[in-house]
Parts: structure tokens; sequence; C-alpha cells
């Protein structure tokens, strides 16, 4: 005879229920967040794979985002020197294709002819005015208009970081504070005065050290750097693109190229430059009288011409050097952008793997999930009727 115990087995039956309760609430969870569990606890043995996956993860991460703010600032420098350079292309090209044919002076040419001698010397010593003419009117002008347009590319800023001042991202590369008129003002007039030689009027704007002897050489802080970029003392540019490893891509707003193209500009922009010959008016009292306005150093026009030429060569070779000395640094910024490329390509890979490696710990089957909630609610339903059926026991329907 089969004993009957209506309550054990009703109390044995709901504990079973509420496992497999607990069982599909596990079920549900990962359905919906497509992980096994909340708990890293619950990983077991699986736990340290999952926590140095997650660690090494989130250095490659910051590694990627490093170079993702690093590619941005050198896109940002690179624009800056390529406009640069075109506008200093098209510079040096107006300076090549300033003939010397002319004095670049209005004016009828005046002649001098010595009263102390029975010859007739009809010696050219100026021109009756200091106006320049229109090809040395254009010339300056685009010099004027330039270089306010290249101080500002000098300047170029991401955010509130300037590019081109190395490490030193908080201050200013380049101020146009008036240093660089002065002093030109004051070698050109010794120049024209004859104080200051034409061989020296040269070192001063191709020198930019007083080392020397050359005193009244252009420097850095004459042109208007920064006093660190003057000093020479900024430190260099890095990021770090993996562990132990680094990338150094600075591009300073002194390299000697945008120093040269700078000083030129404002060589040929400066006021005291005009004219480029003696000017003497109508009616003036006999050579050597002192001109109305002097023009480059020389006794005859041929003279003062060649002088003056002297210098504008030596300032065309300064600016058309500059211009092929900017690809150099162009080149070393495409040369970082691809070594990043490459490095971006291997911590991507190694981001898919730790990813992987992640989602094998971490993540659930859903398609096994599935199939194990659908097996579980027909178990459940099956419980479900044993119990209700448990509840309504009585000896007749055990009979």
């Amino acid at each position: 005879m089969t004993g009957i115990s209506s309550m054990a087995q009703a109390l044995s039956q709901l504990d079973r229920i509420k496992i497999q309760q607990g069982i599909f609430d596990d079920l549900s969870t990962q359905m919906a967040t497509g992980k096994k569990t909340q708990r890293f606890s619950v990983l077991s043995t699986e736990l340290m794979v999952s926590k140095r996956a997650r660690a090494d993860f989130g250095s490659t991460e910051k590694y990627l985002n490093n170079i993702q703010n690093a590619n941005r600032r050198i896109d940002l420098t690179l624009r800056a020197i390529e406009e640069f350079q075109t506008h200093a292309r098209d510079f040096s090209a107006a300076l090549v294709n300033f003939s010397k044919e002319s004095t670049h002076q209005e004016g009828e040419i005046v002649y001098y002819d010595d009263p102390l001698t029975p010859e007739e010397e009809s010696i050219p010593i100026g021109v009756d005015s200091d106006q320049p003419d229109i090809d040395f009117k254009i010339l300056r002008n685009m010099a004027s208009n330039l270089y306010g347009f290249m101080t500002d590319l000098m300047n170029i800023q991401d955010g509130d970081r300037y590019l081109l001042s190395g490490a030193d991202t908080l201050s200013k590369p380049l101020e146009d504070n008036g240093l660089i008129d002065s002093a030109l003002s004051s070698l050109i007039t010794g120049w024209k005065g004859g104080t200051v030689t034409t061989s020296s009027l040269i070192a001063d704007l191709t020198g930019r050290t007083t080392s020397g002897g050359n005193t009244d050489a252009l420097t850095d802080s004459i042109v208007g750097y920064s006093a660190a970029l003057s000093a020479g003392n900024v430190e260099n540019i890095h990021i770090r693109v993996r562990e132990g490893s680094d990338v150094e891509y600075t591009v300073l707003a002194n390299e000697q190229a945008f120093r040269d193209v700078l000083v030129g500009l404002s060589w040929v922009k400066n006021e005291s430059l005009p004219p480029i010959a003696d000017t003497y008016l109508p009616g003036d009292p006999a050579y050597p009288a002192p001109p109305s306005a002097t023009g480059a150093p020389g006794e005859t026009l041929e003279e003062m011409k060649e002088n003056f030429f002297d210098v504008f060569t030596e300032v065309m070779k300064m600016v058309n050097n500059a211009v092929s000395d900017i690809d150099s640094l162009r080149f070393k910024l495409e040369n970082v952008k691809s070594r990043l490329a490459s490095i971006t390509a291997d911590h991507q890979q190694d981001r898919n793997l730790l990813l992987d490696t992640i989602s094998n710990v971490e993540d659930a089957d859903i398609n096994e999930v599935a199939v194990k909630i659908s097996t579980l609610q027909i178990q459940l339903d099956a419980s479900y009727r044993i119990t209700a059926g448990l509840r309504d026991l009585s000896l007749a329907n055990f009979l």
C-alpha cells in the first residue's frame, strides 16, 4: 500500500519550482544583457583572464585616443605649413620676376656734369622722384599683405594649444611686435648712409645669432618669436603610442625656413627701403648736393642699382631656399602620420583579439540561452500542474 504525505510532497515540489525559477531568472538576465552573469565573482577561474583582458583593452583604447589627438594636430599643422609654403612660393616667384632692367622708381634720370672738368661727363646720379613704380608697389603690397597672414599661420591652434610652440603649447610662438620693422629700418638707413656695408647688411638679414661679431643680426627675439623659442629651450612634443614607446612630431615656428620667409617679407615691405636710387628735385644745386631722398649706396645710378640688387638677390635666394626646405618639414610630419597609421592598425588588431577574449569569458551564447529558456518553461509548466494536482489530492483522486 503506497503511503501518502501530501504536505511533504508539496513542499518538495515548491523547492524544485524555486530552483527552476531562479535558473529562469538567470537565463532571462543573460538573454537581456548578453552576459553570463552580472557579478565577476561568478566567473570563478576565468575571472583573472577577464580582468587582464579588460586592463589591456583599456590601455589600447588610451593609446588609440592619443594617436587620434596627435593625428588631428598633425593634420592642422600640415595644412598651415602647406598654406605657408604656397604663399611663400608665390612671393619667391614675384621676387624672381622683379627685373633689374629698371630703377623701379618714377621720374626722369638726373645727370651730373662736373663743372671743374672741361669734358662733359653726364653721369647718371639718380632720378627726380622718389615714388616707386608700379612693379615695386605691387611687390611691396604683396609682402605687406602676406606678412600678417603668414604670422597667423605660425600661430595655428588646436583649441587653446599652439601647435608650433613645441611643448610650450600655451605660449604664442610669434608676435608682430614691430621690433623687426624697427631693426630693419635702422639697418637700411645705416646702409644708405654708408655706416653699414652691403655685405654687413646681407649678413644681418641671413644671420640669426650675434655670435662671431654680427651684433646687428636679426635674432629670433627681434623677429618676434616667444622667449622660450628664442632661447631654444622648448621641449619636443611626444605622444605615448604603446608601453615604453613614444613618437615625436615637433615642428617649431622658428624653423629656419619659416624665419627666412618672414625676414624676406619684412625687408621688402619696410618703409625705409624705397627709393632704390637717390632723388633730386628739378633745379637742385649742382652735385654733390645732398639728395632729397637717399637710395641705395653708390656714386652713380648703376652703383646704386648694383648694391640694391646685391642685397635683393640674397633675399631672393634666402626665400627660395626656404620654400624648398619646408618640404623637409612636411616630409617629417607625413612620415610620422605613416608610422602612426601602422601602429593604429596593430592596436586595432590587438583590440579585436582582446574583445574576443572578453566575449569568450563573459558573453552568453544567446541561441543556447533561448533553448534553455524554452526547455525550462516546459519544465515549469509541468511542475505547476503537478503542484496543483497535489493541492487537490484526495483518496478518491488517488484511487
